[in-house]
């Protein structure tokens, strides 16, 4: 990052001083995804989120051990990253009734529900149904590798502390010009290489899977000779688009170096 830096350090500061920074939209990292206890296999949790509602479904077994379903539309308690709302149990017309009978379904309260996110991957859900009380402290389930392969049109937003040379760091700029990022997979082996104006980093690791959220640690160099440790995470990626933070640290200039990327696909 260091010969990006060098080459539009000058530029980013300038247009951070005549341009607003934008505020933020989103209320969280999307909690949406399959939610589930790796040693407890059969039960789990899937959450859809929009804005700052949270629709829950919990798929467990019942007192009788009869597979059971209840659902809950949560809402931010004002904890940081919590959510929280009554619980239901619903029931209907056996699935192959034709016509369905709306007027058959039932949906009686049974409790509360609380989601409580500890890291961009992991929560805690409790939840209580008829007075029996459960918290269970789940990870987001992987399904398969996501492909990130591509090339990609994106902006930067980054900020840098601690370098060697002071002038080299850098504070929370986002850069005014597009930056070519391509991505190459194989398996859990990735390369992904960041470039500008004839100048480029590359960072090359192990690929994790964690639900939608891909992360990405290992090593990194530039163009200028600058090396060091790299970690990029809540990779998701879309049919037209990438996106992803990362974090660097020099183990040859001192740079420490945090950001965030968004891109579009450039179509063949």
């Amino acid at each position: 990052m260091n010969s990006l830096r060098r080459a539009l350090c000058a530029l980013g500061l300038a247009v951070s001083l005549v341009v607003p920074h934008a505020l933020a939209t989103s209320f969280s990292t999307d909690q949406s995804d399959l939610y589930y206890i790796p040693t407890e296999s059969g039960w789990g949790m899937q959450l859809v989120q929009r804005g700052n509602v949270i629709f829950a479904t919990l798929f467990v077994y019942g007192p009788s051990t009869a597979p059971t379903w209840y659902v809950a539309t949560m809402g931010p308690t004002g904890a940081p990253f919590q959510w929280t709302g009554d619980l239901y149990a619903t029931t209907g017309p056996w699935f192959g009734t034709i016509p369905f009978d709306p007027t058959t379904v039932t949906v009686t309260k049974v409790g509360t529900m609380t989601w409580t996110a500890q890291t961009g991957n992991t929560g805690n859900v409790s939840y209580s149904v008829n007075g029996v009380m459960v918290s269970k402290n789940v990870v987001r389930q992987a399904l398969v590798f996501d492909d990130y392969s591509g090339t990609y049109l994106a902006a930067l937003h980054v900020a840098v502390t601690g370098c060697t040379d002071p002038t080299e760091n850098l504070p929370p700029t986002d850069f005014p010009v597009l930056f070519t990022v391509t991505v190459t997979q194989n398996g859990a082996s990735m390369t992904i290489t960041i470039s500008s104006l004839g100048m480029g980093l590359t960072i090359t690791g192990t690929l994790s899977q964690s639900g939608q959220f891909g992360a990405l640690i290992g090593t990194y160099f530039d163009s200028t000779g600058e090396v060091g440790n790299a970690s990029v995470s809540a990779m998701n990626v879309q049919v037209n688009a990438l996106t992803a933070s990362f974090s660097q640290s020099s183990t040859n200039r001192g740079c420490q170096s945090v950001g965030y990327l968004a891109g579009m696909r450039s179509q063949p």
